[in-house]
C-alpha cells in the first residue's frame, strides 16, 4: 500500500512549519495537521510538501544483550500482583514521585494491591486505597 499526500505550508513560527492536506474530491482527509521543525527543511520553508506513506512490518526492536529491564516493569510482571501484601518503603530506586511529606505518613504501613498499572499499583491500606510507585512498595514474604 502507497498513499500519497500534498501538505500546503499553513503557518510559521521562528522553529516551526504547520503544514495541512487539502481535502481530495470526495473530502476525505487523510492526515491532520503535520509539524516539521525548520532545521529539517530547506531554506526559504516550502510552501508545498508530499508525502508518501507506504506499509511495511517493522521489526521490533530487541534489547541488548546483558541490559536488564527497568526495575519496576520487571517487578509489576513478576512480583507485584492483585492481593499480593506490601509494606510501603522509602523510594531508593527513582526520582521522587510524591513529596517526601507526602509519602512519610505511610512509610511501613502494609496493605493489599488492588490493582496494578504501568508503574505502580493501587494499594488497600486500612480503610483507605492510595496509588504508590513500584519503587515505593516492598513485597512482604
Amino acid at each position: 500500500m502507497t498513499l500519497i499526500c500534498t501538505l500546503t505550508l499553513v503557518h510559521e513560527t521562528e522553529d516551526s512549519a504547520y503544514y495541512a492536506e487539502s481535502p481530495a474530491l470526495e473530502g476525505a482527509v487523510l492526515l491532520g495537521a503535520l509539524t516539521v521543525r525548520k532545521w529539517g527543511l530547506p531554506q526559504p520553508t516550502p510552501t508545498a510538501l508530499r508525502l508518501t506513506l507506504e506499509s511495511y512490518e517493522a521489526e521490533k526492536p530487541s534489547r541488548p544483550a546483558g541490559v536488564p529491564k527497568k526495575r519496576h516493569v520487571l517487578e509489576a510482571e513478576t512480583l507485584f500482583r492483585e492481593g499480593a501484601t506490601v509494606v510501603v518503603v522509602k523510594n531508593r530506586q527513582a526520582g521522587i514521585h510524591q513529596p517526601p511529606e507526602w509519602l512519610e505518613q505511610y512509610l511501613g504501613r502494609e496493605g493489599r494491591i488492588l490493582w496494578t498499572t504501568a508503574g505502580g499499583a493501587m494499594v488497600q491500606l486500612d480503610k483507605q486505597a492510595t496509588w504508590f510507585p513500584y519503587a515505593e512498595l516492598e513485597v512482604k514474604g
